[in-house]
């Protein structure tokens, strides 16, 4: 069999062993374009292994013993290679996006599932030459986030957010320009993720943008006005600590 040349120098950060071997079995019999330059456990250890090795790709497990992924990447300085996340559940995919991720992967991995991303980023990688892949490292992390909804993927600049509404295990997402976008994820999800200083939950079923805040009206419901012209309701438990997080704004 011919051999090709590895073109992805990649590190495995995973505190499995189980699975970090799995893993690198599966690269070895099925990505002959990838070559494993180690395999670290640890977030502090995969810093200076990444700062030190200069891998193009690395595969990391969201959760590790000292931490989290997102914890690695923050103390990375300007990595500019490529990331592809994995978890054993869907949980931290937003998350994961909006730190530049290449592709996120659900557990337990199949060799059509790893074929397919490396071909991918192949791919990917002979339509962008390395400048521009250096101005996408070094956007700022948070301005975009990507939803799932009915079958596709969109991007959506954070800022052009004005507010969510929660509907049991359904969000919808209101943007500026009118578009709406109906998520199957509970409210407390976009809570968690979205930027705490510009997001605020201010009823059980409404985030707001504070950005898009217009006026909070007195009655016998608090309502908010919102610069669409939509308006949310205050929760009476809200109230207080929601003016004051105004007034400090």
């Amino acid at each position: 069999e011919k051999m090709t040349n590895p073109n992805w120098n990649s590190i495995i950060v995973e505190d499995d062993p189980g699975e970090s071997k799995l893993l690198k079995t599966m690269i070895r019999q099925y990505c002959p374009q990838v070559k494993v330059l180690t395999e670290v456990t640890h977030v502090s250890k995969a810093v200076d292994c990444i700062q030190k090795l200069d891998p193009n790709l690395v595969f990391c497990n969201v959760s590790l013993s000292d931490g989290s992924a997102f914890e690695m990447i923050d103390q990375l300085d300007g990595f500019t290679g490529h990331l592809i996340f994995l978890s054993k559940s869907e949980q931290f995919a937003l998350r994961a996006f909006r730190y530049n991720a290449f592709d996120y992967l659900v557990k337990p991995l199949t060799p059509e599932v790893l074929q397919d991303v490396i071909g991918r980023l192949t791919v990917r990688a002979s339509q962008t030459d390395s400048r521009s892949e250096v101005a996408v490292s070094k956007a700022p992390k948070f301005n975009t986030i990507l939803l799932h909804a009915g079958g596709m993927r969109y991007v959506v600049q954070i800022a052009n957010i004005i507010h969510l509404e929660g509907d049991g295990n359904y969000s919808t997402v209101y943007l500026a320009g009118g578009e709406k976008i109906l998520v199957s994820k509970p409210l407390k999800y976009f809570e968690d993720i979205l930027p705490a200083k510009n997001f605020y939950r201010v009823h059980q079923s409404h985030i707001v943008n504070l950005e898009n805040v217009k006026s909070v009206q007195n009655g016998d419901t608090q309502m908010i006005n919102l610069s669409n012209g939509n308006s949310t309701p205050l929760s009476r438990r809200k109230k207080d600590t929601f003016l004051a997080w105004l007034a400090r704004q």
